[in-house]
């Protein structure tokens, strides 16, 4: 069994945005297009998407991840020349990668142009973990200018300019939003509070990067939440120890759910303190595949609907 953590964490340390991105398909409704989960027990989602006009192409959708993430072999046959060598700092090591650029790169309709992003080998790690190829992760410098709508049941994830401004704090969200907080704005993770076992707020990040929902050590141990095991996670630079848990619930906004299993981890101190925010937790896919997800960047929400029943 693997669990296969975020590449969020691939990209700590020392990259500077470059030009914006720039939208290209204001006011084109974009379509359903069907992902693929892999990784059996623990998946990861895979949508297909045009690099240069070409593909499809393999990739991770992570909301966890600053960029989008190249293959060394899928950045050659596109032509995508790296600009800059520089180091990134993983959960299990420290990771060489390059800065490049795009000139598009498009999901269904939905389109952005001149993207920058960063091309590493690390993604054969995590195309060996999840037993699929990965050309790229879909990260949240191309998913911050969109409405994100996961459908877990019909396997459909849209992508849609959001409708509205940009949320101010005097507007009123439906009942079933939750607002949310990017981290910073050049790491746009989103953050939440989450109550474990009744007991919190807590700020979690939500990640479609990460397989299964894992707290800190630190959260573990002030709720007195027995951690057992010993398992390896395939993060960025290398592998991870990770114990796993059960907690009584798990809630974020309206939407909760019992007897979740979870992993434990010590690497979430050392994260947060990269960017200046304390995380006790992490929601991944085995949360938000229970619920249809919809994630308005623009809008600073997020909507979890009960998944409809087949």
């Amino acid at each position: 069994m693997f669990f296969a953590l975020s590449v969020c964490f691939w990209v700590l340390a020392g990259f500077t945005w470059l030009a914006p991105a720039v939208a290209s398909d204001e006011g084109v409704p974009s379509k359903d297009v069907s992902f693929r989960l892999a990784g059996g027990q623990n998946p990861l989602i895979l949508v297909p998407v045009y690099v240069e006009g070409k593909g499809p192409y393999q990739f991770i959708l992570d909301t966890g991840a600053y960029r989008c993430l190249l293959s060394p072999e899928l950045s050659m046959s596109v032509g995508i020349r790296p600009e800059s060598q520089q180091r990134a700092t993983g959960v299990g090591g420290t990771i060489l990668m390059s800065s490049a650029h795009v000139s598009s790169l498009s999901v269904g309709t939905a389109r952005q142009e001149n993207l920058e992003v960063a091309i590493t080998d690390e993604l054969s790690r995590l195309g060996e973990a999840v037993q699929s190829k990965v050309d790229g992760v879909l990260g949240s410098n191309f998913l911050k200018n969109f409405r994100l709508t996961l459908d877990y049941r019909r396997g459909v994830v849209r992508l849609d300019r959001s409708s509205v401004e940009p949320r101010t704090d005097g507007d009123v969200q439906s009942a079933t939003s939750i607002v949310f907080n990017l981290a910073t704005p050049s790491k746009p993770l989103i953050v939440l509070p989450v109550f474990v076992n009744g007991k919190g707020p807590f700020q979690f990040f939500v990640d479609t990067g990460t397989s299964r929902t894992t707290l800190s050590f630190a959260l573990a141990r002030k709720l007195g939440i027995v951690a057992i095991g010993n398992r390896a996670g395939t993060g960025a630079g290398g592998q991870i120890p990770m114990l796993s848990a059960t907690v009584d619930s798990l809630t974020l906004g309206n939407a909760s759910i019992s007897g979740a299993a979870v992993s434990v981890g010590d690497f979430l101190g050392d994260f947060g303190s990269l960017i200046d925010t304390k995380f006790y937790g992490i929601i991944g896919n085995d949360f938000l595949s229970r619920f249809e997800v919809t994630i308005d960047y623009p809008r600073g929400s997020l909507d979890l609907k009960p998944a409809a029943v087949r």
